[in-house]
């Protein structure tokens, strides 16, 4: 009995807490008044306020693409849908599903269910506009009938975006006035072909459609049918996985349907209208697929005034042969005239064409290039879009010899116009500022000085080619293949000769009002290299309440509600120092909190820069612990060499003692956890230590010798 009223007082008590919050229509929640639209503002009125909504759902939330606990779903008003709109919302859960929640159990499509949550917008660089949508709190969502979802409603792109082919900043310009009442919404474009394809984040892809009317409209891969690797596909014939192929530039489809969703977080970052495919089928039949090209090319790299460039690429037809293919270019980026060259083929679907030297005559100019390529049946695609973008490379005399060379971009997209190049004959030099040592960034940082475009990203592997476990170690680069990883230019498959082991730089200052305000100077350029901020306050100590991604906000003063974001934890694929505690922000910090300094490495992910400490002394007050990464000039022990490096658990340790100390030794997997520990009681001088049949399984090690005021850490890998 005593469990049963219990029970009884659970229940009760759920649905007294349900009942409180008031039952707003969704067209409350979404109506913005024209007179706000015509000045630009799409934020709902009811910004912030807990309420319970009704609606059907339209969209399983267990397809949504993103991380396992942030998931969505989309609801309609069925309320006089058809001859009115702001009746589409999107609603999240940001917090694991929970029985209090029943998200996903009671978010089927066909339900009709009211749920509870707080009116919020998902803003980007636009602070008074962005994607409305109610974020759940833990509540019982209920079902209180079925419904048959409804029919897209069948729009023109020109509604929400009109293409500006004078404006290469923002080429597409939002349409607010008659396009935010179908925010939410799910929506028909018909007789649409893809005019631009790009890849983003390793393998994700941005396409842009374009309709009868001539406007072009981003597609977003919200949805798991969407984003690489797809799991199903109705749109090729037959299914192809292949990305890029499936979406080709020029293909042309009956319709795509989608929910239309508004963005300026991703580059580039212009407030615009996009449509968000839900399932398979909302993307239509083909009617047309011309050729597609990819995986282009151009050699050498870097070339010298008066030397000929080779540019290749791969160019299939899914449907039939590729006939013809014609290279365009033309020599600096304002020339709207170009010289063509028809491509020879040069094996199977490769085909290239060489730029004599006799037209680059001009050090330091860019040239930009497409290519033309026509199908047997007379369709014919232009790769890249010539009205969006180019691929382009330089004319270099002396080869590439700086970071600032690989980082600068004509582009505002951020993008190295050597993404996805190997390049060799480098010979750039300079300094490890961050390491993923336990305790310190998590990432290679790499600088070779402290203007602009003097950083960027070294990505290490498993099998140890990236040995560089020290902040200070000095590198020359010679080869590298360049990538953009998730928007942040990345060196992989590095080849480099150490120099030696140096002061890191100093961090550069800079205005962290620009930073927020994403000037493009302050920010792009600085990308990846160590800054630093003096006396700033910490202003919100937890900047996605309710949840907590470890992040919060630094300003000048205390006054302001907008500061830069700082990420301390949890550690995620090199986002934040493994140094921080998953919940840093809100344990170590508090409100108003004065910080004499921070500084750390400038980066850019989920749609804003944000500072990343490498350590705990890179913030004011907090000291190195023990285990944690600090300069190479306060160390007293140093770990000079470790060998043999790989070996099978057997080593010896050169160590030079600046003074007698009783240290102790550690290694420790990458996890950072510890697997062996000693005590080493070491004299002035280089001192020789073997370590034999360590019992280690295959895998990468750091091994660190601790004091009472320094650390010092090397990587090695054992091989069997």
């Amino acid at each position: 009995m005593k469990r049963f009223k219990l029970l009884l007082f659970s229940l009760l008590l759920s649905v007294s807490a349900w009942a409180q919050y008031p039952l707003v229509s969704i067209d409350s929640v979404q109506w913005v008044h024209p007179d706000s639209l015509a000045l630009g503002n799409t934020l709902s009125r009811l910004e912030g306020d807990t309420v319970r909504v009704r609606g059907l759902v339209i969209y399983n939330p267990r397809q949504h693409a993103l991380s396992t606990n942030f998931k969505a779903s989309y609801l309609v008003d069925t309320a006089s849908l058809a001859t009115n709109n702001w009746k589409g919302l999107l609603v999240r859960m940001l917090t694991p599903d929970s029985v209090a929640t029943q998200f996903f159990n009671n978010f089927v499509p066909g339900n009709i269910v009211e749920a509870t949550g707080v009116v919020a917008e998902f803003r980007g660089t636009e602070l008074n506009s962005g994607e409305t949508q109610v974020d759940l709190i833990p509540v019982a969502t209920q079902v209180v009938g079925f419904a048959t979802p409804p029919a897209p409603k069948v729009v023109p792109v020109s509604n929400f975006m009109v293409f500006d082919p004078n404006d290469p900043v923002v080429p597409q310009k939002i349409q607010k006035s008659t396009g935010e009442q179908y925010e939410g919404m799910y929506v028909e474009f018909r007789n649409i072909f893809v005019t631009g394809v790009s890849i983003f984040s390793g393998n994700r892809i941005a396409w842009l459609i374009q309709d009868a009317s001539g406007s072009q409209i981003n597609v977003r891969d919200a949805s798991q049918w969407f984003r690489p690797p797809f799991a199903s596909s109705t749109a090729s014939n037959p299914a192809n996985p292949n990305a890029p192929v499936f979406i080709q530039q020029g293909k042309a489809f009956e319709y795509i349907r989608g929910i239309i969703t508004e963005t300026n977080f991703q580059p580039p970052l212009y407030p615009r209208y996009e449509i968000v495919p839900l399932v398979q089928t909302d993307l239509g039949p083909v009617t047309a697929s011309p050729p597609f090209t990819s995986n282009f090319y151009f050699t050498p790299s870097a070339p010298a005034v008066n030397q000929s460039v080779t540019v290749g690429a791969t160019i299939r037809d899914l449907d039939g042969s590729v006939q013809s293919a014609k290279l365009f270019y033309a020599v600096g980026l304002n020339t709207g005239v170009y010289d063509s060259i028809t491509m020879a083929s040069a094996g199977v679907d490769t085909f290239t064409a060489v730029i004599p030297g006799s037209a680059l005559t001009v050090n330091g100019e860019y040239v930009k290039y497409f290519i033309r390529s026509t199908d047997n049946q007379g369709f014919s695609a232009v790769s890249p879009d010539t009205s969006m973008s180019f691929n382009v490379f330089r004319i270099v005399n002396g080869g590439i010899n700086t970071l600032s060379q690989i980082q600068e971009t004509p582009y505002r997209n951020g993008s190295s116009i050597y993404a996805g190049q190997r390049l060799t004959g480098l010979n750039i030099k300079g300094v490890i500022t961050g390491t993923i040592n336990p305790n310190d960034l998590g990432a290679i940082s790499f600088q070779d000085g402290l203007g602009a475009n003097s950083g960027i990203m070294l990505r290490s592997d498993v099998s140890g080619n990236l040995d560089l476990s020290n902040r200070g170690d000095s590198l020359r680069i010679t080869a590298a293949t360049v990538t953009e990883d998730f928007g942040i230019t990345t060196l992989t498959d590095v080849q480099y000769t150490f120099v030696s082991n140096v002061p890191v730089p100093a961090p550069v200052k800079i205005s962290i009002d620009s930073v927020i305000a994403r000037s493009y100077e302050y920010t792009e350029g600085y990308e990846s290299m160590l800054v630093q901020f003096d006396s700033v306050y910490v202003i919100n100590q937890n900047a996605d309440a309710p949840s907590n991604f470890g992040e919060f906000l630094i300003y000048t003063d205390t006054a302001s509600v907008t500061g830069l974001r700082v990420r301390t934890g949890p550690s995620t694929n090199g986002l934040s120092s493994p140094a921080f505690s998953a919940t840093f922000n809100v344990d170590s910090l508090v409100a108003d909190e004065k910080l004499d300094y921070i500084r750390g490495i400038l980066t850019f992910n989920f749609g804003n820069w944000k500072l990343i400490p490498r350590a705990l002394n890179d913030v004011a007050g907090f000291g190195a612990p023990i285990g944690s990464s600090v300069e190479p000039t306060t160390s007293n022990a140093s770990v000079l060499n470790l060998y043999p490096n790989p070996n099978q658990g057997s080593f010896k340790i050169d160590l030079y003692f600046e003074k007698a100390e009783k240290l102790e030794l550690g290694i420790y997997d990458m996890t950072g956890r510890q697997l062996v520990s000693q005590r080493v009681a070491g004299e002035s001088g280089l001192v020789q230590l073997e370590l034999n049949n360590q019992q280690l399984a295959e895998g990468m090690y750091f091994l660190q010798i601790r004091g009472k005021n320094s650390t010092s850490t090397k990587r090695f890998v054992v091989k069997k």
